[in-house]
């Protein structure tokens, strides 16, 4: 008697468990009814890279141009394209339009600032990924992109492969533009 209570009261509390990762993880999680991601500003507004404070985890990978992000010091250096800023951000739309699992989940008025959510092949975890395009000089334009897992500490370096990834396809899109 003692074992069958022990093996049902297991049974609800994993259930419940795998109900709430499920909410998370489920394709409904990317917003909720009040428009938020994950019920969390931090995954839902459009982020301000001039005000970006990086958290403490590895589970996160930064490109900015020099002087984007005063209060957060990028991975790397973002490059500079010799094309205008719409055309750079339709050459980035061709890029994330390819990319599995990705979804757009908020474009500001201009075009030039993205929110987006990709998530894993297996267990659905999200990554989200913020985007500004920015002119450069000479009519040209670069790209700040912030990566960064919604759950757990480290990545493996996912993060890190994604932005590299999508600048290696987005140098090749621009330049056929």
């Amino acid at each position: 008697m003692v074992k069958r209570l022990a093996t049902a009261l297991l049974a609800v509390v994993l259930l419940s468990a795998a109900g709430w990762y499920g909410w998370q993880l489920g394709p409904w999680a990317d917003t909720t009814a009040n428009g938020t991601a994950n019920g969390t500003r931090e995954y839902s507004v459009l982020l301000d890279f001039g005000t970006l404070e990086r958290r403490s985890s590895p589970n996160q990978y930064l490109i900015a141009p020099a002087g984007a992000t005063p209060r957060a010091q990028p991975d790397a250096e973002s490059p500079v394209f010799n094309i205008p800023p719409d055309r750079l951000r339709d050459a980035f739309l061709a890029v994330i339009a390819q990319a599995p699992r990705t979804k757009l989940l908020e474009q500001s008025a201009d075009g030039m600032r993205l929110l987006l959510v990709q998530r894993s092949a297996v267990l659905r975890f999200p990554d989200y990924i913020d985007v500004s395009i920015l002119p450069a000089a000479d009519g040209g334009s670069t790209i700040a992109l912030y990566s960064r897992s919604r759950f757990g500490y480290s990545d493996m370096g996912v993060n890190k492969r994604r932005v590299e990834d999508w600048l290696t396809a987005l140098q090749r899109q621009a330049a056929s533009r």
